[in-house]
């Protein structure tokens, strides 16, 4: 009953149908002879040929599944039907490794087996679907990795996102759900603000729970200060510690200006992919200091 941003025990029918239209478009269509064609049609029948034997050599339910006599549409059947969410990854993840396969050995056969997209596009979107639909699942490096067995992911981010759930940082949490929104939809240079700002409204619930002055226009950095000498931290100081505070006053705010956001000097396209991640990350760390900090801090804990 953990809050998160990813999904992991089911697939919805809807990312289902896409994927298995971007598997038709990246790998091309199946074609049954009658024995009465005077030329062959266009066909990726080798390749949807592969994917079925090696899931019927691989998985149990994929065996059990009574569907077409039509190869590709007996694998469509399956990935609308099945319930196992581990046997289905698998089967994806099997045609995804054969997508990759027809990019590094038949990348010129796109018409030759009635292709429209590079396997590599159909692999983007793929992957694109499951942010889509908050599935917490990629695939890299020739597999299908879930987000949750990434350390900082179950470590970090979940920990961060039950703190959000205290109602004293009801719009910190706000922001930070919404930088995910951001990320999902690409909005990359949105969500580097809305991430920013998520730690930026954390520090001013804290200073207005504790009737601590600021002012209005005071920014990370400044609230930071603030919370610092107000006594938020433990008495546990050393330089290390220092350190840490001084990258917390440096470390977002340097992103979120060098995205452009004080002004339009910086394009958008210039907030990369990475730059994002990293900018969620390190908010989540943030908000997961500062939090369990505030948590110390109302129960007497210093």
């Amino acid at each position: 009953d953990e809050p998160d941003v990813y999904m992991y025990n089911s697939l919805p029918r809807q990312f289902r149908y896409q994927v298995s239209m971007a598997f038709v478009e990246g790998i091309g269509g199946y074609h049954e002879y009658t024995g009465n064609e005077f030329n062959r049609a266009v066909e990726a029948n080798a390749f949807w040929e592969k994917i079925h034997n090696i899931c019927r050599k691989e998985i149990l339910s994929y065996i059990e599944f009574r569907g077409s006599l039509n190869i590709l549409e007996n694998f469509n059947g399956y990935l609308m039907s099945e319930h196992k969410v581990d046997d289905l990854l698998s089967a994806i993840e099997i045609a995804l490794i054969i997508l990759e396969l027809l990019d590094r050995c038949y990348s010129s056969d796109l018409a030759a087996r009635g292709a429209s997209i590079r396997g590599r596009e159909a692999i983007s979107e793929v992957n694109y679907r499951f942010l889509q639909h908050s599935l917490g699942f990629q695939f890299e490096n020739n597999q299908i990795i879930c987000l949750d067995s990434k350390m900082f992911h179950s470590e970090v981010v979940k920990p961060a996102l039950f703190i959000l759930q205290n109602p004293v940082f009801a719009k910190s949490n706000e922001d930070y759900m919404l930088a995910h929104r951001h990320f999902k939809e690409r909005s990359l240079k949105d969500c580097v603000t809305s991430a920013h700002r998520a730690f930026e409204t954390m520090l001013k619930c804290i200073c207005d729970s504790e009737h601590w002055t600021y002012n209005p226009g005071d920014r990370a950095a400044e609230l930071i200060t603030v919370v610092s000498k107000a006594g938020l931290f433990t008495h546990a100081f050393d330089r290390g510690f220092f350190s840490y505070i001084a990258m917390m006053k440096s470390g977002l705010p340097e992103i979120r200006n060098n995205a452009g956001v004080h002004g339009e000097g910086i394009d958008a396209q210039a907030v990369s992919e990475q730059i994002a991640k990293y900018a969620l990350n390190v908010s989540a760390a943030n908000l997961l200091f500062v939090g369990e900090c505030y948590d110390l801090l109302k129960n007497g804990i210093q």
